[in-house]
C-alpha cells in the first residue's frame, strides 16, 4: 500500500503524496506552488473567485482557493462545494459504461429497448449516440430548470421531438440527450439516478462531499452562492432547480478535492475496467467522446476535457491522460476558466517529473 506524506506549504492547503518515489525538496515544493499560484493569478488577471486543484501521478501539487463563498464572510477553499454544470456529463457517461460493463445494457442497444412508444424515426438512436451527441434528435428540445415534469412527461417529449438528422451522421451538443441517458440509468438499475450514482460511483471513488443539487446530505456550511441578477436565478450550489430539465446533463455539486479523487479513480480499475476506461475516451464526431471533449497535446499526448456554465457557476475540468495530471477549476464568479486551466496546464506540464 502508497503511503501518504503531508506537506505544510505557504497560504496554501497541504500536499498530499499518493505516487511513489522521492519527495521534492521542501523549496522545490514551494516553488512549485508559486507558480502555480501565480499562474492563478496571471490568467485570472487578479479577480479569480473560485477554487483549483492540480495533481499529477497522484500527488497533489496545488488546492487553493480565490475570493469569497457567499460573497461575505466565508473564504473559498478546495473543500468548497460548486455545481459544475456541463461537467456532470461525465459522471453520466461513467454511469452508463458501468452498466454495459455490468451487462445490465450494451452501448449498441436502440430506444424501443428502454422504452415503449419510439417513433419509427427514431427506432435506430442508440445509447452510443447520445453518449456521442449524434442522436439526430432535434438539439432544441428540453425543458425549463425548473420544470415539474415526471420522466414519463420529459422521455415522451423528446420522443415526440423532430429529428434534425439521421442517427450517427452528425454532430449536434444535445442536452437533453444526457438527461435521457439518466432516465436509461433509472430503468435499466430500478434505482434513482442520483443513487446509483452514489453507489456505484461517488462511493468506490472515495468521493467525500460530492452529490447532487438539493441532496440533504451536502454541507450547506461549504456552499457557495449564485451570483446571477437575471429573475429565478439566485440560489446556492446545494440548492436550485433540478428536475428533468438538468438531471444528467448538469447537477451534480463538487469540490476541487473530490475532482482529483474522482480523476484517480477513472484511471483505476475501481469503477470501470481497462477496456471501459478506453470507451470513456474514444471519441466519434468532433472530438466528442462519451461526456469528454478528446484532443492531442503539442506533445502528442491525449487531453480529455469538459467545461460547464450555469447561473452563476463556470467551470473546466482537464484530465491529461497519458501525463497523469489533472487540472479542474471551479469558479463562482465570472472569469476565463479555460485560461486559467491552460495556464496551469503549461507550468506543470514542464515540470520535471521528480518535483
Amino acid at each position: 500500500m502508497r503511503g501518504i506524506r503531508v506537506i505544510s506549504v505557504g497560504l496554501g492547503l497541504a500536499l498530499a503524496t499518493l505516487a511513489p518515489g522521492p519527495a521534492p525538496a521542501q523549496d522545490a515544493a514551494g516553488d512549485l506552488v508559486a507558480r502555480l499560484d501565480a499562474a492563478v493569478q496571471r490568467a485570472g488577471e487578479g479577480k479569480f473567485w473560485g477554487a483549483v486543484a492540480v495533481a499529477r501521478g497522484g500527488a497533489v501539487l496545488l488546492a487553493r482557493g480565490y475570493g469569497m463563498a457567499d460573497f461575505d464572510t466565508r473564504a473559498n477553499t478546495p473543500d468548497t462545494l460548486f455545481e459544475i454544470a456541463s461537467v456532470s456529463k461525465q459522471v453520466t457517461a461513467t454511469a452508463v459504461l458501468r452498466l454495459a460493463q455490468d451487462k445490465t445494457l450494451k452501448l449498441d442497444d436502440p430506444l424501443s429497448r428502454f422504452f415503449k412508444g419510439v417513433p419509427t424515426e427514431k427506432q435506430a438512436v442508440t445509447v452510443r449516440q447520445l453518449l456521442h451527441h449524434t442522436s439526430g434528435i432535434d438539439n432544441e428540445t428540453g425543458l425549463s430548470y425548473g420544470s415539474p415534469a415526471t420522466r414519463e412527461e420529459f422521455v415522451k417529449l423528446v420522443l415526440a421531438a423532430p429529428m434534425i438528422s439521421k442517427p450517427g451522421e452528425k454532430f449536434a451538443y444535445f442536452n437533453s440527450g444526457y438527461a435521457l441517458l439518466a432516465a436509461i440509468v433509472e430503468v435499466c438499475s430500478g434505482q434513482s439516478f442520483e443513487a446509483f450514482c452514489h453507489a456505484k460511483l461517488f462511493k468506490p471513488a472515495k468521493l467525500k462531499d460530492t452529490g447532487f443539487v438539493n441532496e440533504a446530505k451536502l454541507d450547506r456550511k461549504r456552499d457557495t452562492a449564485r451570483r446571477d441578477d437575471r429573475p429565478g436565478m439566485s440560489g446556492t450550489a446545494c440548492n436550485w432547480f433540478y428536475g428533468w430539465g438538468y438531471r444528467g446533463m448538469g447537477g451534480v455539486v463538487s469540490t476541487a478535492r473530490d475532482l482529483v479523487a474522482w480523476d484517480r479513480a477513472l484511471r483505476g480499475d475501481t469503477i470501470l475496467k481497462p477496456q471501459w476506461r478506453e470507451t470513456l475516451h474514444t471519441p466519434a464526431l468532433q472530438g466528442y467522446a462519451c461526456g469528454w471533449l478528446v484532443t492531442q497535446t503539442p506533445a502528442g499526448n491525449r487531453k480529455a476535457e469538459h467545461s460547464g456554465g450555469v447561473a452563476g457557476y463556470v467551470c473546466q475540468y482537464a484530465r491529461y491522460l497519458e501525463d497523469d495530471v489533472v487540472i479542474a477549476v471551479l469558479s463562482n464568479g465570472k472569469t476565463n476558466v479555460h485560461a486559467i486551466e491552460q495556464a496551469l496546464a503549461a507550468v506543470v506540464l514542464d515540470e520535471p517529473r521528480g518535483g
